[in-house]
């Protein structure tokens, strides 16, 4: 058996120092950061791969969200459009069934409400405005309308005390105050309780500044003024009756 030299050409090479320069050397990193990468090469692939699903995820989630969005709005747009009002009612539950998370699912829910409001099921009415602005962010701009509607339907309802509770709301969002204090004054009186209603009046005009409209205050002053009428008629039948 013949001994391999130790000058031979392969055992040469064998203990020849590596030279080869990979991409990292190219680039000039440090050494520390080139060591660090070798040893952790397995974790920081899975940490990639990692990323990357992470942010083909929500590239198809925002298009997904985003065609659902689209086919609502078509959806919602053709039922506006229908003249029957069963096939529109029926059009309106299928964009809630299938979008409802979309913005074309609440205003659908809205639409119904209206609905439910100009036939006479204020009811029906209140529970549909309910559900639609519980499902609201406070700092949307659908909110007070919505808010609105409810205490309107509440008051159609004869559910005072409700009502009551949703126009104390509204009193705090701004457009809304006079909307707000005027439906209280309506429900006070509704209630019989004209010192409640002028105190509501009164708080609305008080907080007044002077850049406000004059039209507005001479409104408040009115229902003022019939308060005290309907005061000065009701102690006149009482002195009568007395008499």
């Amino acid at each position: 058996m013949s001994t391999q030299s130790l000058f031979s050409k392969k055992n040469i090479q064998s203990h020849q120092p590596d030279t080869r320069r990979g991409l990292m050397e190219e680039l000039n990193l440090p050494p520390g950061m080139i060591a660090f990468v070798r040893k952790n090469a397995r974790n920081l692939q899975i940490g990639l791969i990692s990323v990357v699903i992470l942010v083909l995820g929500w590239v198809f989630y925002d298009y997904y969200t985003e065609t659902q969005e689209k086919k609502g709005a078509s959806l919602l747009a053709s039922g506006l459009q229908t003249e029957s009002p069963e096939q529109r009612v029926q059009i309106l539950e299928s964009v809630i069934s299938d979008y409802g998370r979309t913005d074309a699912g609440r205003w659908s829910k809205l639409e119904l409400a209206h609905i439910d409001y100009n036939e006479g099921r204020y009811e029906a009415a209140a529970v549909k405005y309910k559900e639609t602005l519980d499902a609201l962010p406070a700092t949307s701009s659908l909110a007070p309308i919505t808010r609105l509607n409810l205490a309107q339907s509440y008051e159609q309802a004869e559910q005072y005390d409700q009502a009551i509770i949703q126009y104390n709301f509204l009193k705090k969002s701004a457009g809304f105050a006079e909307h707000a204090h005027v439906g209280l004054g309506r429900i006070y009186i509704a209630k019989e309780d004209p010192v409640q209603a002028r105190k509501i009046y009164e708080e609305f005009l008080n907080g007044l500044d002077e850049t406000a409209d004059p039209l507005l205050k001479s409104r408040i002053e009115a229902k003022l003024s019939l308060l005290d009428a309907d005061k000065a008629v009701i102690s006149s039948q009482q002195e009568e009756t007395r008499e």
